[in-house]
């Protein structure tokens, strides 16, 4: 091909496309395929996506056939290439603290220092998300005071991003109650919007575990069962902090989480995907009362812990019956020894047959008996 003249070349390129022969004597080139074309261009070209854009446009407008969108378009590609260098060189950048913080000692105090002063923009991105982590992760306490302060004013915005809500997290792990007491602070008024977000009801239970009884966190818990705690349970991202309360929270707290489940029908909460985790919760974290006086309204209805343990997520409840001290425990465990064949026949139901070990009476008295007759 590249003995070929200009000329024979010329007849397979785009409509547009130019060969100048000195240009493809002097230098060597690349070929390119366009719109099923095949298209000679030289190496700065090749190089440089930019570069191939403003020459098409120059192309299209002296052959007379810029449409009207034409400049528009290709303007916005010359400003998104300068963007995406840009981005390339903070991203190097970001890699290069990274590698600081990893290296340990005056490298990674200058890389601390230096995302201190970023944070408030690099908590919201993919790449800065993990730096910042990874800062406060080898930050001195007052180093790591810094970085969490660097985020005052944009607490719920952190709390809805989806990087920057970990570093949230990660701030409430490592700057501890005390200084971090301005998140709940900040979120205050946002309780049940950040409770049902995906991004934020991670933030809400970090609050939960590690400082649940500050009473600006216990001020969010209240706003965030101040309204229908049921749908809280039933919601795909609120039935965690509703776990999380009922784990870490108060009393009075959890016994509303309770109640509202009582309410909403144990059987058919006991049956939906999310309610069904919140429950089975209440049975194991909850005060040997409330956890009886659940145990005792599910199995008051006949059958209903077979029916249960048949369902793909009823069994979960089934499981946190099982793990009752005393007599609830027994009970539920009677249910299903009576019930064993027909649970042996449920696809959801084998599995939790097997890992109680749980056989047919019958059967073993065959097997028994097969066994003293040989």
């Amino acid at each position: 091909v590249f003995g070929a003249k200009p000329q024979s070349i010329g007849r397979i390129q785009s409509p547009g496309a130019r060969v100048h022969s000195a240009g493809f004597a002097m230098c060597s080139s690349v070929l390119v395929v366009k719109n099923t074309f095949i298209c000679v261009l030289d190496d700065l070209e090749a190089a440089s996506p930019c570069l191939r854009t403003v020459r098409a446009h120059h192309r299209a407008q002296s052959d007379s056939i810029v449409s009207p969108d034409y400049l528009a378009t290709h303007s916005s590609d010359l400003v998104s290439n300068g963007s995406e260098q840009s981005d390339s060189s903070k991203d190097s950048r970001i890699v290069t603290w990274t590698h600081a913080l990893d290296a340990g000692g005056v490298q990674a105090t200058a890389a601390v220092a230096e995302i201190v002063d970023n944070v408030a923009t690099l908590a919201f991105e993919p790449l800065g998300s993990h730096a910042v982590q990874r800062a406060l992760e080898v930050a001195t306490p007052e180093e790591a005071y810094r970085l969490a302060s660097g985020l005052h004013g944009r607490v719920v915005a952190a709390a809805k991003s989806v990087h920057a809500n970990s570093v949230l997290q990660k701030i409430i792990y490592h700057v501890g109650t005390r200084d971090s007491t301005f998140l709940a602070c900040e979120l205050q008024g946002w309780g049940r919007v950040i409770g049902l977000n995906a991004s934020g009801s991670g933030v809400l239970c970090r609050l939960l575990e590690f400082s649940a009884r500050e009473p600006m966190v216990v001020a969010l818990v209240d706003e965030v069962l101040a309204k229908d705690a049921a749908a809280l349970c039933c919601h795909k991202c609120g039935h965690r902090v509703a776990m999380s309360i009922i784990s870490n929270g108060s009393q009075g707290h959890r016994s509303r989480i309770i109640a509202s489940l009582r309410e909403g029908g144990l059987q058919r909460l006991a049956r939906h995907r999310f309610a069904s985790r919140v429950l089975e919760q209440a049975l194991t974290q909850s005060s040997s009362a409330e956890a009886h006086a659940l145990a005792a309204e599910l199995m008051a209805q006949a059958g209903a812990v077979v029916s249960l343990a048949c369902h793909s997520f009823g069994m979960h409840v089934v499981r946190g019956l099982l793990q009752l001290p005393q007599e609830s425990s027994k009970i539920a465990l009677q249910y299903l020894q009576r019930a064993v064949r027909k649970l042996r026949k449920d696809k959801y139901a084998v599995a939790l047959v097997d890992e109680l070990g749980l056989q047919d009476p019958e059967d073993r008295v065959a097997r028994n008996l097969a066994v003293g007759g040989a």
